[in-house]
């Protein structure tokens, strides 16, 4: 399931929610507004670039396993 990043447009609140693609967007936790859903930065997520590991990586380096 993908990470999403949302905002409440009523209390500006900021959440991270695993959600399915089709899943609909529940209300804000703090005030019951509506969320909107913000565009991530993916490279934050993960290691194609070759300088962090996921974890699972030989070597330290994502280029051994593929990520």
């Amino acid at each position: 399931m993908p990470l999403y990043r949302f905002v409440c447009d009523k209390c500006g609140r900021e959440e991270s929610l695993l959600l399915k693609m089709s899943a609909p967007v529940p209300p804000c936790g703090g005030c019951g507004g509506a969320l909107v859903k913000q565009i991530t930065n993916i490279s934050s997520y993960g290691c194609s670039n070759g300088s962090e590991s996921c974890g699972s990586c030989s070597g330290g380096s994502c280029s051994s396993c593929g990520h």
